[in-house]
C-alpha cells in the first residue's frame, strides 16, 4: 500500500461544495477542512505508485475549482 497526503487550495468560497465531492472518492481515508496556507488536506491510500497518481490526477485534480495541489508520500509506518 502506498500512502499519502494531499494539500489542496480552491478558489474562494468553494471549500464546502469541494469538500462534499471528495468524500465520494474511492482511496479516500481522512479529509479535513483547515486554515492556513491550504484549505483542504486529503490522506489517501492505493495498491501502488502508479494507482495513487492516477488517484491524484484523475480522481482529485478533476474538479475545477482547485487551484492546486501538493502531494507528499507518507513514509512506510512499519
Amino acid at each position: 500500500m502506498v500512502k499519502a497526503y494531499v494539500l489542496i487550495n480552491v478558489k474562494g468560497g468553494t471549500e464546502y461544495e469541494l469538500f462534499e465531492e471528495l468524500m465520494k472518492v474511492t482511496g479516500l481515508e481522512e479529509i479535513s477542512l483547515v486554515w492556513g496556507l491550504f484549505d483542504l488536506i486529503l490522506k489517501i491510500e492505493a495498491d501502488s505508485a502508479k494507482a495513487l497518481d492516477s488517484l491524484v490526477t484523475e480522481e482529485i485534480r478533476k474538479y475545477n475549482n482547485i487551484s492546486s495541489t501538493m502531494t507528499m508520500l507518507i513514509r512506510d509506518e512499519d
